[in-house]
């Protein structure tokens, strides 16, 4: 299993458990769905807080860990490559994608529109990509990867740190997947938005 572009965006945070009830959804046996009016969130007792605080401080210092593991290599990247890995994970996302609107590329990279400009500014700056106005409609822009840039993507280093590259590559298949599945949906949860009332 190879990865070209991975891009998983992650929100430090601390959830405070608040013992108030709140509307979900559980599992039947069988696996089915229950409606969410049948099911409520209970006060937490204190064994449950404190399993959750020790919880919520493990998760948050793997979360620092990779944090700070992405931003060293992308500072060997830039020392050695001339780029960082936001600009290498766009620059290898514009080039799968093909010409494309900033608001394309950043729905592809979880990037807002205004931070994919200033990607796209700097990768324009090396001559990596160039923006084209649309011929029939001159409100939009399209960003393509130049000659050079397909050369850099053709020869790009890994966007994450060789020797993670390297574990990954050693684990089984069925491994890297569900590794890649569980950062995705723990992606997903750091967007949940906490229930009204939580700090």
């Amino acid at each position: 299993m190879t990865w070209n572009v991975i891009n998983v965006q992650l929100r430090l945070f601390i959830w405070n458990p608040v013992e108030q009830k709140t509307e979900t959804r559980g599992l039947l046996p069988g696996g089915e769905i229950e409606s969410a009016d049948a099911v409520k969130m209970t006060p937490m007792s204190d064994a449950t807080r404190h399993v959750a605080v020790n919880d919520s401080i493990r998760i948050l210092q793997s979360v620092r860990r990779i944090a700070q593991c992405v931003e060293h290599h992308s500072k060997r990247l830039t020392a050695t490559h001339n780029i960082t890995s936001p600009q290498l994970v766009a620059l290898m996302a514009i080039a799968q994608l093909g010409p494309s609107t900033l608001k394309s590329i950043g729905r592809a990279i979880h990037l807002s529109s205004s931070t994919v400009v200033g990607i796209v500014d700097r990768l324009e700056e090396k001559k990596l990509v160039c923006r084209e106005r649309d011929t029939r409609d001159r409100r939009n822009v399209y960003v393509s990867v130049t000659a050079v840039g397909q050369h850099m993507v053709d020869n790009a280093p890994s966007a994450l740190p060789q020797g993670f590259t390297s574990a990954l590559g050693a684990l089984p298949e069925n491994d890297q997947h569900t590794l890649v599945v569980v950062l995705e949906q723990f992606a997903t949860l750091l967007e949940v938005k906490a229930p009204a009332g939580a700090i």
